[in-house]
């Protein structure tokens, strides 16, 4: 887009279902935020990374002392989120919907983005933290129902994609955002917040848009937009020997990441339903297209099991590192020359691997754990079809970890990164994902 004659504007827009005390929680009734941005018969378009969702979160039943949490990578913000829906405004046609954002944002936060990031910008932003201990300091202001501000970025792929979006009558027509809430039980954890039945709500939300307008007839609207969704999927490993296989439907995957934490631990307040689980010790991972090793022809290798004593009691340390390079190229789509700042540290507080549990740290009260796996196929093609094939993922873990029994159960978030393409017109829009 041309800047010649273009003006920018800032504006402020509040939820369009906005109630009489301006207070949103699961617990009263409304866990829906929506806020609608109008199009205009001019060009005016929207930078989405600039957009910035504003408001305080308020906690009750927590003590800046006690055993209650928030996720140091997911943030307060993101931690409360569970789904984001993004629609067009004048057709009401969804263009993205991503699931799970609770477990997507940890992930993009601890591998993009390094320490030095969350004490200073993040932690402005989502309420990002190096560790729990840090987030949970942050309660104190929510004494006396205070709160405590936000402003953070929304991380889907459309608002993130580096392209102007067309709000016009002719492009888009506006957008609409839906935000839902997280059940209290998934947002506060930790013994004590389990015991105290911790709550949180929103109040005082904004949305603050840069739009960039053109004169009448100064700029045609784009004809298309191009972006990477982001698709969400849940999964469970139970054996020493997993296969997770599954025909995502989808054309044109640029790359695949997962996470993982305890199913036995999945909405139980006493326990951290954002963590970036340990799995076990990895001995080996493979990724196949249709039974047949595909994109690497060979399997990722670890010394994790025979390397027990790596690690002594009290210190953490990674030896992960062909699925730790695999996996930054995945979460960032881009090659592992390109990878920048990163959590995924070789010995930082909330980086360990080795010699620690599937269960460390789940209730926040000790070191942290960054981990995932996954794969990049494609960072500037037209990505791979699994619209019909089948993807799998096998994953060797020790057989103690990984035994079968429930207790000791994986749950597998996988995320899809999958080029989509709008092609816009007078007559309405077209999503091709």
């Amino acid at each position: 887009m041309s800047l010649s004659g273009v003006r920018k504007q800032y504006i402020q827009l509040n939820p369009v279902n906005a109630v009489s005390n301006g207070v949103y929680s699961p617990g009263s009734g409304i866990p829906l935020i929506k806020f609608d941005i109008s199009s205009s018969a001019a060009p005016m378009f929207l930078q989405g990374d600039e957009l910035r969702i504003n408001g305080k979160i308020t906690c009750a039943g927590v003590t800046n002392t006690g055993k209650n949490f928030v996720d140091n990578f997911a943030g307060r913000f993101a931690s409360c989120i569970d789904t984001i829906t993004i629609s067009s405004k004048r057709l009401n046609q969804v263009i993205e919907r991503v699931n799970n954002y609770w477990r997507v944002v940890p992930s993009v936060i601890s591998a993009l983005h390094g320490n030095e990031d969350l004490s200073t910008v993040l932690a402005h932003e989502g309420g990002h933290h190096q560790t729990n201990f840090l987030a949970r300091h942050e309660m104190v202001a929510n004494q006396d129902n205070k709160g405590k501000s936000f402003s953070s970025r929304l991380y889907t792929g459309c608002l993130n994609s580096g392209q102007m979006m067309d709000l016009s009558q002719a492009g888009m027509g506006g957008l609409v955002i839906e935000i839902l809430l997280k059940p209290n039980v998934s947002y506060v954890f930790g013994t004590d917040a389990a015991t105290n039945s911790s709550t949180f709500q929103l109040s005082d939300l904004t949305l603050t848009c840069p739009l960039y307008h053109t004169a009448a007839g100064a700029a045609a609207a784009a004809e298309t937009f191009a972006f990477n969704s982001l698709s969400t999927i849940f999964q469970t490993v139970n054996s020493s020997t997993s296969v997770i296989a599954l025909t995502p439907g989808l054309k044109q995957v640029s790359s695949i990441f997962a996470n993982f934490m305890n199913t036995a631990e999945i909405g139980n307040q006493s326990f951290n339903s954002c963590r970036l689980g340990n799995i076990g010790q990895v001995r080996a991972l493979r990724f196949s297209i249709n039974g047949a090793l595909n994109p690497l022809q060979y399997r990722l290798l670890t010394n994790e099991e025979a390397n027990d004593n790596l690690a002594p009691a009290g210190k953490q340390y990674r030896a992960r590192c062909m699925i730790d390079r695999n996996y930054l190229e995945a979460t960032n789509i881009d090659r592992w020359s390109n990878t920048g700042r990163t959590c995924l540290a070789w010995n930082a507080w909330n980086a360990g691997v080795i010699d620690r549990s599937q269960t460390a740290n789940n209730d926040g009260a000790s070191q942290g754990t960054a981990n995932g796996v996954g794969i990049l196929y494609d960072h500037n093609g037209t990505g791979v079809d699994f619209s019909q094939q089948v993807f799998s993922m096998e994953l060797e873990a020790s057989g103690d970890d990984l035994d079968g029994t429930a207790a000791k159960a994986q749950g597998c978030y996988l995320v899809f990164l999958n080029k989509n393409q709008i092609i816009m017109s007078q007559n309405g829009i077209e999503v091709i994902r």
